[in-house]
C-alpha cells in the first residue's frame, strides 16, 4: 500500500536526515547507506551528495568521496563552504595529481574573490597610507593573527609560544578569534597579546573594516580552508601584507594572499614554488615551534621490553590511513613477528568504524588481534600516556602527521616517515631533520618498511632512543620558541621591506 511513498519529496529527508543521525554517532557505513538513498529518490539533494562525501572520506574512501563531493559543488557552484569541502580533501587522496590539486585550490580562490573585488579596489589606498606612516619607524611593525582556533585545537600548540616570545619593542600584536568557544588555552592566549579581537560575529565586510581601523600592516591567517576560516575577509585585502601559514597544510589559491610561510624541508626550493599562489617564505629551521601540555606523563620504559613483542602505532585521524599506507603498514607487520599495531583516533569509538579498520587490513593479511583500536581519552593526559604503551609510530602519507608526531617524540617514541613532494607529504621530514632524525625518513615505501623493520629489530636502539628524545626534543629547533619567534620576525620584517620597496 506504501510502495509509492519513496517518491514523494520528504522521504529523501527522511534518509538525509537518518544519515546525518548516524554520522553524528560517527557510525560511517550505516550513514553512508542512509545518504545513497537519500540520492536514489532525490538526486538533486545537495546536503545529501555532500555529507555522502564527507563519510566516505571517514572510512578511506577518497575516489568516491571526491565524486560525492563534486556532485554536490555542481548542484551549488556559489557555495564557499562546499567548494572547501572538495578542495581540503584533495590533500588526502594518494593519486591525486599534485598539479590538479593546485590548479582546483588556484579555481577556488579565484572564484571567489571575484566576487568581492569592488572592494578590495575601493580601498587599495590602505597599503599606501600604512606605509606613510611606518617608514618614519615611528611604530612597532603591527601584526595581526587571524585563527578559529585559539582554543584547545592542534594549531595552538603552536601559535602559542610564538605569542608568548614575540619582541613586544618592535611588534604590536593583535589575535583576531573567529569563534565564539573560550576554555583555558583560549583565556591564556589572550593574556599574551595586547589586542585581542573577536570576530565571530561580523561579516566578513565588518571584519575587515575592523582591521583597517587596527591598522594592520601584516594580517596572517592560520586557517587556509579549513572550518570558519576567515578567507573571504582577507579576500578584502583590509592589510597591505597578507600570509598564511600553520593551520592549513597547502596554498590558498587566493591571489589576494602574498606569502605562504614554511621552511626548506617542507618545500624544497624549486620543487613547490610552482605549486602556490603564494610567495613562499621559508624560515631558516622548521616552519612551526612545539610547545607540549603543561602536564605531560613521564617517558616509560620500552614496553617491549615486557615481553609482548613490538608495538607500533599511529594516533592520527584514519582518513589519513589510505589504502597504500594500509598495504605498506601490513607488510612491517609481517615482517616482524609479535607485532601489533594500535591505532587512536575519536571515531575508533564506534563499532562500525572498527569493522572498517579490520576489513581494510584483513585484506592484506592483518588478523584483527594483531590491531588494538582505540578511541578517545578522558584527559590529555590519559591520551598521551596512551604513548607508553608504544614502541615505534607510523607517520601516514601523503598527509602527515604535525601534532601527533610531536606528542610521539615528546614521550619518546621514534617516528618512522616517507618523504614526499609537498609540503603536507614533508612535515615529518622538517621535524625529524629538525631533530637529528634524518635516518628514520624514508625516502619510498620499501625503504620505510626496512627502517621500521630494522628498529623493531634493535631493542638497544630503540631503549636508547625512547630515553633520550625528550632531553633531544627541548634542545632541538623545533621547541626553541624565542629562536623560532626570532626567525619568524625576521621574515615580516622582509616581507614588509619588500612591499615598501616599490614606492622609496
Amino acid at each position: 500500500m506504501l510502495r509509492g511513498i519513496d517518491k514523494l519529496p520528504g522521504v529523501a529527508n527522511l534518509h538525509y536526515n537518518l544519515g546525518k543521525l548516524y554520522d553524528d554517532l560517527e557510525r560511517y557505513p550505516e550513514a553512508i547507506a542512509q545518504y545513497r538513498r537519500a540520492i536514489e529518490i532525490n538526486p538533486k539533494h545537495t546536503l545529501a551528495h555532500t555529507n555522502l562525501g564527507l563519510a566516505l572520506r571517514e572510512v578511506g574512501q577518497f575516489d568516491d568521496a571526491i565524486e560525492s563531493l563534486k556532485r554536490a559543488v555542481a548542484l551549488q557552484p556559489t557555495s564557499q563552504t562546499l567548494a572547501q569541502n572538495l578542495i581540503s580533501t584533495l590533500n588526502y587522496a594518494p593519486d591525486m595529481n599534485t598539479a590538479d590539486i593546485f590548479d582546483a585550490h588556484k579555481k577556488c580562490g579565484q572564484q571567489f574573490e571575484r566576487s568581492i573585488a569592488q572592494f578590495a579596489a575601493r580601498n587599495a589606498s590602505v597599503g599606501e597610507e600604512a606605509n606613510a606612516r611606518h617608514e618614519s619607524g615611528a611604530r612597532p611593525l603591527r601584526i595581526g593573527y587571524v585563527s578559529p582556533d585559539f582554543r584547545q585545537h592542534s594549531v595552538a600548540h603552536f601559535i602559542e609560544p610564538v605569542l608568548a616570545a614575540h619582541d613586544k619593542k618592535n611588534f604590536d600584536v593583535f589575535c583576531y578569534y573567529n569563534d565564539t568557544v573560550s576554555d583555558d588555552t583560549t583565556l591564556r592566549i589572550q593574556s599574551l597579546v595586547p589586542h585581542w579581537r573577536v570576530l565571530a560575529e561580523l561579516s566578513d565586510h565588518d571584519a575587515a573594516r575592523k582591521v583597517q581601523e587596527d591598522k594592520i600592516d601584516i594580517l596572517v591567517d592560520l586557517a587556509g580552508h579549513t572550518n570558519r576560516n576567515s578567507l573571504m575577509m582577507f579576500a578584502r585585502k583590509p592589510a597591505p601584507v597578507q600570509a598564511t601559514w600553520l593551520g592549513y597544510p597547502n596554498t590558498t589559491g587566493f591571489s589576494c594572499m602574498d606569502y605562504r610561510i614554511t621552511d626548506a624541508l617542507c618545500d624544497p626550493v624549486g620543487m613547490t614554488d610552482a605549486l602556490h599562489t603564494e610567495k613562499l617564505i621559508r624560515l631558516p629551521d622548521c616552519f612551526s615551534c612545539f610547545t607540549p601540555p603543561a602536564q605531560s606523563p613521564t617517558v616509560g620504559a620500552l614496553a617491549a621490553l615486557h615481553g609482548d613483542g613490538i608495538m607500533f602505532g599511529s594516533f592520527n585521524y584514519f582518513i589519513k590511513m589510505n589504502e597504500r599506507v594500509i598495504e605498506t603498514w601490513a607488510r612491517i607487520l609481517a615482517r616482524v613477528a609479535n607485532s601489533r599495531l594500535t591505532l587512536k583516533y575519536r571515531s575508533l569509538n564506534s563499532e562500525s568504524v572498527q569493522n572498517v579498520v579490520c576489513a581494510a587490513f584483513a585484506k592484506h593479511g592483518v588478523a584483527s588481534n594483531r590491531l588494538v583500536l582505540l578511541g578517545n581519552d578522558a584527559s590529555q593526559l590519559d591520551h598521551l600516556a596512551r604513548y607508553n604503551n608504544i614502541d615505534i609510530a607510523l607517520d601516514p602519507f601523503p598527509y602527515n602527521g604535525t601534532t601527533t608526531t610531536c606528542d610521539a617524540l615528546w614521550m619518546g617514541v621514534p617516528v618512522i616517515a616517507l618523504a614526499g613532494k609537498t609540503h603536507v607529504s614533508r612535515v615529518g621530514v622538517s621535524q625529524l631533520t629538525n631533530i637529528g632524525l634524518t635516518e628514520l625518513i624514508a625516502a619510498d615505501a620499501d625503504s620505510y618498511v626496512d627502517i621500521a623493520v630494522a628498529l623493531a629489530n634493535d631493542l638497544p636502539r630503540l631503549a636508547q632512543l625512547r630515553g633520550g628524545l625528550r632531553e633531544r626534543m627541548k634542545a632541538s629547533p623545533l621547541m626553541d620558541a624565542p629562536r623560532f619567534t626570532r626567525n619568524l620576525e625576521r621574515a615580516f620584517q622582509e616581507m614588509w621591506r619588500t612591499h615598501l620597496a616599490p614606492i622609496k
